[in-house]
């Protein structure tokens, strides 16, 4: 058992090298990075049983701690690289990303003075400070329709939306889970 414990630690770097080296390959990186680990842990159980055998038996034990040493020793390059390598070839390698051309940050104005044309817009936010709104929009004429920057306002241009869909109906809500006591 002890021999089969040195043989997982020597198995454990070899895939501890090829999952650090490995890692722009999809799936592969993250299986050798994790699995690494995993063959030292395994090989330090495996260790551990022999000592405790051979200490049961009255027999020396000097093969087993070599492959516990071994095994640890493995066991910290294969968490370096499971955690580094192997979490980013499983977070980026293998993600479903797709890029959308209309992304933007709604993160404030659009520049100094001009207003954001989503916003609400009623007659007392058209007009600046005691400024009369004169005859609503129809009356402005076509190069100040919408706000007082000459902009067209989010009422006069048209929905790119979808309109919402119509939930259905068809079937009842699920039934409730009994409380307790009841």
């Amino acid at each position: 058992m002890s021999l089969l414990s040195i043989l997982l630690s020597v198995v454990a770097v070899l895939c501890t090298v090829l999952g650090f080296l490995t890692t722009p390959v999809p799936v592969l990186g993250a299986v050798l990075s994790f699995g690494a680990a995993a063959l030292a842990l395994g090989g330090i159980m495996l260790a551990g049983k022999a000592m405790s055998r051979a200490k049961r038996e009255e027999r020396p034990s000097d093969t087993a701690r070599i492959a516990v040493v071994l095994n640890v020793l493995a066991l910290v390059p294969a968490l370096l690289v499971a955690l580094t390598c192997g979490v980013c070839n499983a977070l980026v390698s293998t993600g479903n990303f797709q890029a959308s051309p209309n992304f933007r940050f709604n993160a404030g104005p659009f520049g100094p003075g001009e207003p954001d044309v989503d916003a609400d817009q009623s007659p007392s936010t058209q007009a600046g400070a005691g400024e009369p709104v004169a005859g609503g929009g129809a009356a402005r004429g076509a190069a100040g329709a919408g706000t007082r920057t000459g902009r067209p306002r989010s009422s006069d241009q048209p929905s790119h939306q979808p309109p919402p869909a119509q939930p259905s109906n068809n079937l009842p809500p699920p039934p409730l889970p009994a409380g307790p006591g009841r």
